[in-house]
């Protein structure tokens, strides 16, 4: 299994990582090696092997990033040639090069594990942001059909990749949670000082534009008694930071990454989840993040985006309130209406539980070994 990163909260991969061990099959997850990290080790089951490359600490953001993809290809096919295997399973198209040569100098199946819409990416504007769009999804294109299997993590995304590429509807394997019992915990206002009167709305995952975060801090402005927590890391982590430290949100913290290990007990520590993922391009519009499972796993309705399979879902599950991502009043009328209402807040409670019986990695992890075993 082929990541292009340090491996350290890739939880899909390591969800798949660990399913596909559990039964017996021997899996590597080779990644990429920094400072600090331990270049390898056992998880779970299975094996992870950082790479080191030597361009990666380079900083041009022109060339530097093909120059990283080609070195990490080479140390891929020299791995294949020391440790061959069977299958190999790229995750995120710029994997796919790397995967193919392995595949082809081991006579392999390929799986390609599609966890975005490369296609509709939002790269900014600007000519490089332009260059880049015109080529990061080439590898997709050249290699999407030389796949044996092709995975993808919602039902928009396989839509639009079979009418892309002429390809049989790829299988759909949500990023859910494992479903397991996730205790009471206090931790997010223990650890924040966070006031017994105030109720907790939590984002987490990444920290950077697009997401929604900078018209939740507004809206929690707006509303008496709450405070807002932003867990997790990302670029635009220091800049929100100084916007607390200057005053100009209140009642915001961002105490940045926690473990993964960790994550369901500061979920379910808080009273609210918040998913906002903004309509800038179609890879947010088609997306279901993680983060609308876990707040279902923990327990506590969900604040969300008004995009096609976010306000599917909850509208399915009947888990929260929709909006619009730009609006903080809107935002802010949606808290209201969910945390006023003790008898709709209970009811919303109960539904998320029940979401959660449907949508768990037991169920998600059996479609992944189904799709292995026509291997």
């Amino acid at each position: 299994m082929l990541v292009l990163n340090n491996f350290t909260n890739d939880a899909r991969v390591h969800k798949e990582a660990s399913t596909l061990a559990r039964v017996g099959h021997n899996v590597t997850v080779l990644a990429l090696w920094q400072s600090g990290i331990v270049e390898n080790e056992n998880q779970n089951g299975y094996r992870v092997i950082r790479l080191r490359l030597r361009s990666r600490p380079w900083q041009n953001r022109l060339l530097s990033p093909p120059i990283k993809y080609l070195e990490f290809a080479l140390q891929v096919w020299r791995l294949a040639g020391r440790q061959p295997a069977q299958i190999y399973h790229a995750n995120d198209a710029n994997t796919l090069p790397a995967a193919w040569i392995a595949v082809k100098r081991n006579h392999a199946k390929l799986v390609y594990d599609a966890h975005e819409l490369e296609t509709g990416r939002d790269f900014g504007g600007g000519y490089v942001a332009g260059l880049y769009r015109y080529i990061w999804s080439w590898p997709e294109r050249l290699f999407i059909r030389r796949a044996h299997i092709v995975l993808t993590v919602s039902p928009s995304i396989r839509n639009q990749l079979s009418r892309l590429y002429n390809i049989p509807l790829p299988q759909v394997i949500l990023n859910c949670p494992e479903k397991i019992q996730i205790p009471y915990s206090n931790r997010l206002r223990e650890e924040l000082n966070i006031t017994e009167t105030h109720k907790i709305l939590l984002y987490q995952g990444r920290v950077t534009i697009g997401r929604g975060i900078e018209s939740f801090c507004n809206a929690v402005q707006l509303v008496e008694n709450v405070s807002g927590v932003v867990l997790g890391d990302g670029t635009a982590l220091d800049t929100f930071r100084d916007r607390v430290r200057s005053g100009e949100w209140q009642r915001l913290y961002f105490p940045g990454k926690v473990p993964l290990a960790d994550l369901p007990s500061y979920t379910s520590s808080s009273d609210l989840g918040i998913v906002l993922t903004q309509d800038t391009c179609l890879n947010h519009r088609f997306s279901i993040p993680n983060k609308l499972f876990e707040y279902m796993h923990a327990g506590i309705p969900i604040i969300a985006s008004d995009l096609p399979e976010i306000g599917r879902i909850i509208s399915e599950t009947e888990t929260g309130e929709v909006c619009d991502s730009n609006d903080p009043h809107a935002i802010a009328t949606a808290i209201q209406m969910v945390l006023s209402d003790s008898t709709y807040y209970n009811q919303l409670q109960i539904n998320a539980c029940k979401a959660a019986d449907n949508y768990n990695w037991q169920k998600e992890g059996k479609k992944l070994l189904d799709e292995y075993a026509k291997l």
